[in-house]
């Protein structure tokens, strides 16, 4: 396969799907059926096309991270990771791989919101409110702890971005209720809401690095003195900030 042919082929075919669920579908198939090696060189590819401030090739790394991030393509993206590895991209691998003991939820972050029923509400009740359109009841809905909730919630057409950068914002929050909104291709194309992301220190490290491509050289800077956040994730948008060198 010649990377550079497969990644055009990409970045031309992804262009011209106007739905993104289509489209990160479309991704998620293309990358399984080339395999973990392969793939490890088009996003590679890709990503160089994109810090060379290619708008199409920006575009699909965004809808890439968003396909991958999907749990069923756990395996794939794991193996894509120790491709990166062994070809010695290291960048690429850890904003696929998730960080070995990453930091866990605060007890605060994983308390259930008081629904005012005078009770605890189970699980499948909170899933249910979450698909409400009552926009009191859904402020409430956007402060529980689990992820399954708020996958659901994201997809509620009463949701703004607004509701979705604050809950990006939120600390304590749990890391797995932000990996959530990584995983959702309506709201990652919202610049607010990357950015959010990136800026949270509850943010997974691999969640938080694949956002770094996608910020403006002075939000970049900021984030790269945050002494709040990842070394790594500091580095990489110091990386990211720098006047790019015209040969």
């Amino acid at each position: 396969m010649r990377v550079g042919l497969e990644a055009r082929r990409l970045v031309r075919v992804v262009d011209g799907i106007a739905d993104r669920d289509v489209a990160v579908g479309f991704l998620r198939h293309e990358l399984a059926r080339i395999g973990p090696e392969a793939s490890a060189a088009v996003i590679a590819e890709i990503d160089a096309r994109a810090e060379a401030r290619d708008d199409a090739s920006a575009r699909l790394m965004l809808l890439v991270s968003v396909a991958l991030a999907a749990r069923e393509c756990d395996e794939l993206r794991i193996a894509i990771a120790e491709a990166a590895v062994a070809r010695g991209d290291v960048d690429t691998a850890r904003r696929l791989r998730p960080e070995p003991g990453a930091r866990a939820a605060d007890d605060d972050a994983s308390t259930v919101p008081d629904f005012g029923r005078g009770r605890p509400i189970t699980l499948g009740e909170r899933k249910s409110l979450a698909r409400r359109r009552d926009r009191d009841l859904l402020a409430r809905v956007l402060r529980d702890p689990h992820p399954d909730v708020i996958r659901i919630l994201l997809a509620n057409p009463a949701i703004t971005e607004p509701d979705v950068v604050r809950l990006c914002a939120k600390r304590p929050i749990v890391p797995d209720v932000l990996r959530e909104v990584a995983r959702s291709s309506r709201w990652m194309v919202r610049y607010g809401v990357r950015l959010a992301l990136a800026r949270n220190p509850y943010t997974p490290l691999d969640v938080a690095l694949s956002m770094v491509p996608h910020l403006n050289a002075q939000d970049a800077r900021e984030i790269a003195g945050s002494p709040e956040l990842h070394d790594q994730l500091r580095e990489a948008c110091a990386r990211a900030a720098r006047p790019r060198t015209i040969h």
